[in-house]
């Protein structure tokens, strides 16, 4: 399915349910990054068993001077994996924000465009306007940065905590090993010590293919988000547990921290909706959040709430939209030279002419959301 067909299926996405199809989306985008960890995990714990099992002597035992150089290629061999699971990790970090750009990118071509053009009576408008996916480039960049320098509640970074989880997954994997020397463990046993540390699924890669690539289009289409982070095979433990636990939530972290400055620069945006997570397994503040604002309806002035609440939080807010005859009253009006704050703002914050096609810019919501061809797109 090319681009074009994307796109054209996003169109059918009414204005009001964006938000919950970039919701989708990112979950979407979880399941991919929860399999690819499981997937990185279990392909170095095949190649550290190979290397365990060559090591070892006639007996299975692997002795000291040996265990030194196992030692040196086990460590490297993790440095390998740790790289390439930190890139594909940083790439679901900015697909998740992009995801958040490309709602507003088509709200702005549903709501503001026309407008422009009927005001302007320039059919061809369109034709001559530039066309252009880097609109938000800027402002990716400066979110990205916002969510590396944040600060947690235990006085880390971003930057620590993968370095937090690396240091660690040494550190265990030394004492593995010298352990299996003191107690002279088989290299059989002591593959499946480094194994058990590593914590990865042998069916959650097969099981997240078959929920990312295994469903129909109007299963897709239809909402059901049933299933998507759900399932015993890549539950986790150990190494592949605090990598999917730091990356789902700075995954929501950065896509929230998008959603709420597109929010902010929408003047069509009254409020914001906070939605539980289909996955939210018990009580907790998200339940607080949903049941709470001025009605009790999880209704807020946009920006007062901010997500994730917590580790693993998939909860997400959907916009609540100005009337949409009142709405095109007041453009209308501003384009004749009538006041209107916000909207000047975000004219201004927008940096390109109001007539310009940012249908290019939600090309990342649309695959996420419709396409069966993640592997592909992220390798591109």
């Amino acid at each position: 399915m090319n681009q074009a067909d994307l796109l054209e299926m996003l169109d059918k996405v009414p204005t009001s349910r964006l938000q919950a199809g970039a919701w989708k989306a990112t979950l979407r985008l979880h399941t991919w990054m929860t399999g690819r960890t499981h997937e990185l995990m279990l392909d170095f714990g095949s190649r550290a068993r190979a290397l365990l099992l060559k090591a070892g002597g006639a007996d299975g035992e692997i002795n000291a001077t040996v265990m030194y150089g196992v030692q040196t290629d086990l460590l490297q061999m993790w440095s390998d994996v740790w790289s390439q699971w930190q890139a594909d990790f940083q790439m679901a970090r900015r697909e998740s924000a992009k995801i958040a750009f490309g709602v507003q990118a088509i709200s702005h071509m549903r709501l503001i465009v026309p407008a422009v053009i009927q005001e302007r009576r320039h059919a061809t408008l369109m034709e001559e306007s530039k066309i252009t996916d880097g609109v938000y480039d800027p402002q990716l960049r400066i979110l990205l940065t916002a969510a590396e320098q944040y600060i947690y509640g235990d006085g880390m970074t971003l930057d620590g905590r993968i370095w937090q989880i690396d240091r660690e997954t040494r550190e265990l994997m030394n004492q593995v090993l010298m352990n299996g020397i003191v107690n002279k463990k088989s290299a059989w046993n002591l593959a499946q010590d480094v194994e058990q540390f590593l914590g990865a699924g042998q069916n959650c890669p097969r099981w997240t293919s078959t929920r990312l690539y295994g469903r129909t289009k109007s299963e897709i289409a239809s909402g059901d988000a049933t299933g998507l982070l759900r399932g015993d095979e890549c539950d986790g433990r150990g190494v592949s547990y605090k990598a999917l636990r730091l990356a789902r939530t700075e995954i929501q972290k950065i896509h929230s921290l998008a959603t709420d400055r597109m929010m902010a620069q929408q003047p069509w945006v009254e409020q914001e909706k906070i939605n539980l997570s289909a996955a939210h397994p018990t009580q907790d503040e998200c339940d607080d959040a949903v049941n709470g604002g001025e009605n009790g309806d999880g209704i807020y002035p946009k920006g007062t709430i901010e997500l994730p609440f917590h580790p693993n939080c998939l909860c997400y807010k959907t916009a609540v939209l100005m009337d949409r005859q009142l709405f095109a009253n007041k453009i209308n009006s501003w384009l004749n030279g009538g006041d209107w704050a916000e909207m000047d703002t975000y004219a201004q914050n927008l940096g390109v002419p109001l007539d310009t096609d940012l249908s290019p810019a939600a090309i990342n919501l649309a695959v996420w959301l419709f396409s069966n061809e993640l592997d592909d797109w992220m390798a591109a």
